[in-house]
């Protein structure tokens, strides 16, 4: 009598060679597509100090206002009366919020005093104003 061999199920093989290219494009496509978002703010030009401290940015909110009076709380315009409820709102995510303020060396103070009189009703009492080094 003969003997039937049983046939071998074929092993079956991804092929490894092209997955480094696939790697790169992939890695390649993702650089290329990715965009990355700049800080808009308004346009200010700072006032000179003769020191300055480092303000940490992880608790801090940034107040723009421009020679003009534009009033921007962390990229999005705001009028005088929203910066109470702005900041409260943000008070209310981080307790530990610091008030930084970018002013035009031009902006007129009656605009700060009134933005200041906000922060004090929304209880956001920790103000820092922003200033370049004189050089």
């Amino acid at each position: 009598m003969a003997k039937i061999k049983k046939a071998t199920k074929p092993k079956t093989l991804i092929p490894t060679a092209s997955m480094s290219d696939i790697a790169f494009l992939l890695l390649l496509f993702f650089m290329v597509s990715t965009v990355f978002v700049r800080e808009k703010g308004i346009r200010v030009s700072m006032p000179k100090a003769a020191s300055i401290e480092k303000i940490p940015r992880t608790h801090a909110a940034t107040i723009y206002v421009n020679r003009s009076g534009t009033i921007s709380i962390d990229d999005f315009i705001v009028s005088i009366p929203d910066v109470k409820w702005v900041m409260q709102k943000k008070l209310a995510e981080d307790f530990n919020l610091l008030a930084c303020f970018r002013t035009d060396k031009d902006t007129s103070y009656g605009i700060m005093s009134d933005i200041l009189n906000q922060l004090r009703e929304a209880n956001a009492l920790r103000v820092y104003f922003e200033a370049k080094l004189k050089r």
